[in-house]
């Protein structure tokens, strides 16, 4: 039994799960103490801001953490420290740039808008140069496999920032001006930490190569436009309801983002795990392989989140209340819709990764900004008819729906996947996962 119980807690799948259920944990937490102690409108304003960096923050890291694992993973030692000061180099002058285009703005669009902004334009460029250790370390450890690290990572950042929030109530200071403090020391402290524990590899600084940041860039660059038009749809759909209904209803279109954090948990770790399986396959160009993982991954996830997504529909309300207020009931409905949307994320957010690793990632690209543009004339002509966030909720499901009908399409002109398969190879990850648990409980 105990050699079963350590075999699970070596793994590495449970480990990358873990350290998303600690991040998890966390931001629920800190989420729901400040959804209580802001108001309505001081916390859609917190959303939008969070929301905003966190798209600068993704720019960085589509541009060179896949690039970084990929070249990284199971290199010699001289090619691995090349990497990944090359990586530090691109980083360092990426991050530069947008301490210098933050503060330019500061001094040019900043004067012409609303005093909340005035304050948070410039901290966009300081946050990136304070979680530049932090991302990094993070991206270094993934590649070598050494997830039960990252875990540390997660409970410095999001623990400081929980306990920070904590001693803002305690001493009645919970004001927008000081959130941010407390967002940014907790990133200071986990970069720290980071640098202390050398976890980082900045020390590889010196062993960078032209040749191999341009590779990179050249990789990361094709990325970036998959991770950010992702990430630009929610974005898109709190502009259209702040200009359309009000930053009130931008806080409580955050209620059902907070629900999926159970949802991107899996995903999180499961995606983080299979990246160099799929990319190990793709690089022995064995299509077979390719389509078996993807399979595998995406069948596991999704039999994984429905009993999860049954839950969370049939204990939706005192779910709600729990985590922010009956005044927040209103987006009963649209956490409902955005749930059973959910059912379909592992097979899009899969195809995607599988796109990349198999070196396709215009066209994952090109699918990721037809889902964006959809999905902005969907919300947006559904909010005109009908002015209500249940039709930004239904907008999301709908340009779901395109997106897996597109991957799959391009998924079976370079490999032999279908759909039964993605039930069958999920089906028997799942009972080999469920066998592990009941060894270790008997």
């Amino acid at each position: 039994m105990l050699s079963g119980l350590f075999s699970v807690l070596r793994n590495k799948q449970f480990l990358s799960l873990l350290g998303n259920v600690v991040s998890a944990f966390f931001n629920v937490l800190s989420f729901a103490i400040l959804v209580r102690l802001l108001s309505l409108t001081d916390f859609g304003i917190w959303v939008i801001f969070t929301t905003t960096y966190n798209i600068i923050d993704q720019v960085r890291t589509g541009l060179l953490q896949s690039g970084l694992i990929k070249f990284y993973s199971g290199a010699d030692a001289q090619t691995a420290r090349t990497v990944a000061g090359a990586a530090w180099h691109v980083a360092l002058l990426l991050t530069a740039g947008y301490v210098a285009l933050s503060l330019a703005a500061t001094f040019t669009v900043a004067p012409y808008l609303d005093p909340s902004w005035r304050f948070f334009i410039p901290w966009l460029g300081i946050l990136t140069l304070f979680s530049l250790p932090m991302n990094f370390a993070t991206w270094v450890l993934q590649a070598e496999n050494r997830f039960h690290q990252i875990v540390y990572i997660r409970i410095a950042q999001n623990g400081s920032f929980l306990v920070l929030v904590g001693a803002l109530w305690l001493t009645d200071k919970v004001t927008l001006p000081f959130v941010l403090y407390a967002y940014a020391a907790s990133m200071v402290l986990s970069g720290i930490y980071c640098l202390a524990r050398k976890w980082t590899g900045i020390r590889h600084l010196a062993f960078r190569t032209k040749q191999q940041a341009r590779e990179l860039y050249v990789y990361g660059r094709l990325i970036i436009g998959s991770i950010i038009s992702s990430s630009l749809i929610n974005y898109t759909n709190q502009m259209v309801i702040l200009t359309m209904l009000g930053s009130a209803k931008v806080a409580l279109f955050s209620i059902p983002q907070k629900f999926m954090e159970v949802i991107e948990i899996l995903l999180r770790s499961f995606v983080a795990t299979a990246q160099p399986t799929i990319s190990a396959a793709a690089n022995r160009n064995d299509s077979r392989a390719v389509a078996v993982a993807f399979c595998r991954y995406t069948g596991t996830v999704t039999i994984l989140i429905i009993p999860c997504i049954i839950g969370m529909l049939l204990f939706t309300e005192p779910l709600i209340v729990l985590l922010a207020d009956r005044e927040y009931l209103e987006a009963k409905h649209v956490v409902r819709i955005t749930l059973l949307t959910a059912i379909l994320w592992p097979i899009d957010r899969f195809n995607g990764v599988t796109l990349d690793m198999m070196n396709l990632p215009k066209v994952n690209f090109y699918k990721n900004m037809l889902k964006l543009v959809l999905n902005a004339a969907f919300a947006v002509i559904l909010t005109w008819l009908f002015p209500n966030i249940i039709s930004v909720a239904i907008a999301g499901f709908l340009h779901i729906i395109f997106a897996v009908g597109y991957g799959y399409y391009i998924m079976k002109k370079h490999t032999e996947v279908n759909f039964a398969d993605i039930w069958r190879y999920g089906w028997s990850e799942f009972r080999q996962l469920t066998n592990k648990v009941l060894k270790i409980s008997q």
